[in-house]
């Protein structure tokens, strides 16, 4: 097994070493130093190991790499400290120079595609279904071949998503503080009651704060709501905790206590007949929706696009109530 390995080994130095530099470089062997360097690194693990098979120094193997990332506008590892992993564009880009680089010219298209938007794909982590349909349709109407996955989970989990590299960006409920992730403003959403139309508070078509006041309730983890109850100094009974509003919708509609939705989940409940959304008429209640992603990454192209495409959402909201 070991001496196989090493007959491998020995091979793909062979196969690599045969990629010299000329002294006034084409664009063509310009390519190929750069996705050399590249398909060492994927196939060794890591820039050092890489520049032992190419018998280079490592800050050169770094260089054709990121000169590779940055000329096509394309993010092919994830630097993990001295660790890389593959994207989904490195993976890809991988499979062509597999073929000990006969297909220079194929790799080179990939990577022109990408770079022009017309592939590629992004892993995307929210809180809630709306924030994140709407950038995606606006990303999807410039780039209609992206491929786009969409995960709804908890913003704890989005921002553990995005350090591990499961999400690429997220949408969550509030801004983030930590350095390590680069947070903006999306939009904002009035907060509301809602209650089991069994409950007292049905007759009413608003109600104040205060009468709250030792009501049994579900909470949303984290959500703006608790803190808005604490900062009023109401005391409630809180009876459950789930992490999403389709758990809070449910326990509602079960009769297990009041709980809180946003203007922008309204829509989702109307069809059910047994609730109710009351306003609260003497304290303004909000949650917010903020995109995110690790800051390292902001500039990645498919990133950055992504962006800029909520950016607009923004912008396009704000121009129409001036």
């Amino acid at each position: 097994m070991a001496r196989h390995r090493a007959c491998q080994l020995l091979s793909h130095r062979r196969t690599i070493g045969k990629l010299r530099f000329s002294r006034f470089p084409s664009r063509k062997s310009m390519y190929q130093r750069w996705l050399a360097a590249f398909h060492a690194v994927a196939r060794s693990g890591g820039f050092t190991a890489a520049s032992k098979v190419l018998n280079i120094g490592q800050p050169t193997v770094s260089t054709h790499v990121s000169a590779l990332e940055d000329h096509f506008g394309v993010e092919l590892f994830h630097r993990r400290g001295r660790r890389v992993e593959l994207t989904a564009t490195g993976r890809e880009l991988l499979t062509i120079t597999e073929g000990l680089f006969g297909r220079e010219a194929e790799a080179v298209e990939l990577l022109r595609a990408v770079q022009a938007r017309e592939t590629g794909s992004l892993r995307i982590g929210a809180v809630r279904p709306l924030d994140i349909m709407e950038i995606c349709a606006r990303l999807l109407n410039q780039y209609p071949n992206l491929r786009l996955a969409v995960t709804l989970v908890s913003a704890a989990d989005v921002l553990n998503g995005l350090l591990n590299f499961d999400f690429d960006a997220g949408v969550i409920g509030h801004q983030t503080n930590d350095p390590r992730f680069f947070s903006s403003f999306y939009k904002r959403y009035r907060i509301n009651i809602i209650v089991n139309i069994n409950h007292p508070l049905t007759r009413r078509r608003s109600i104040r704060i205060k009468e709250l006041e030792g009501q049994r309730v579900v909470q949303r983890t984290g959500g703006a709501f608790n803190r808005a109850l604490n900062d009023a100094g109401v005391k409630i009974k809180p009876v459950l905790e789930t992490s999403s509003l389709e758990g809070v919708v449910a326990a509602v509609m079960q009769g297990i206590g009041v709980g809180a939705i946003s203007d922008s989940g309204i829509a989702g409940i109307k069809g059910h007949q047994n609730l109710k959304v009351i306003p609260v008429n003497d304290l303004a209640m909000f949650t917010e929706a903020h995109v995110v992603c690790l800051a390292e990454r902001r500039a990645r192209p498919l990133i950055a696009s992504f962006l800029r495409h909520a950016d607009a959402g923004t912008r396009s909201l704000r121009k129409g109530k001036t």
